[in-house]
């Protein structure tokens, strides 16, 4: 799974400060081919009003983990679709972002401890680098 983790919130989870995750995440293997900053906040609806994000955003950190059994997601599904939520952006209601180029589907977890193993992701223009990974108890720097 993966989540691109805002800006504001790099520090505070390379600090300890932040310990889980929560909101909306993907999966990786339905992002593979997002492979810039723009294109991965584009296809992932990142860019709605009053997000830190915009298309023209020069780099993103990703968190990545594997996802357990015994983690939840759910597919968030509005009314329209048969279920009970409702939320603001990046939210959709249908179970997949808004991307007409890239076909996304949408998960959603409350919160959940940052599993061991986890790692983060720094992306660029001229692609992805590993940054940091999780022990279980500390972020370490990626060697």
């Amino acid at each position: 799974m993966q989540k691109v983790i805002p800006p504001r919130l790099l520090v505070p989870y390379l600090g300890s400060k932040r310990t889980i995750i929560s909101g909306y995440v993907y999966r990786v293997q339905d992002c593979g081919r997002l492979t810039t900053p723009g294109s991965l906040v584009g296809a992932l609806d990142l860019g709605f009003e009053g997000s830190e994000l915009t298309p023209d955003v020069p780099e993103l950190y990703i968190m990545r983990w594997y996802a357990r059994d015994i983690d939840t997601y759910v597919v968030p599904y509005g009314p329209h679709m048969g279920g009970d939520w409702s939320d603001s952006p990046p939210f959709t209601g249908n179970g997949f972002t808004t991307s007409r180029e890239h076909v996304v589907p949408q998960f959603h977890t409350m919160p959940m401890p940052i599993p061991a193993g986890a790692e983060i992701i720094h992306l660029t223009g001229a692609g992805e680098r590993s940054f940091a990974g999780y022990d279980g108890l500390t972020w370490r720097p990626a060697s």
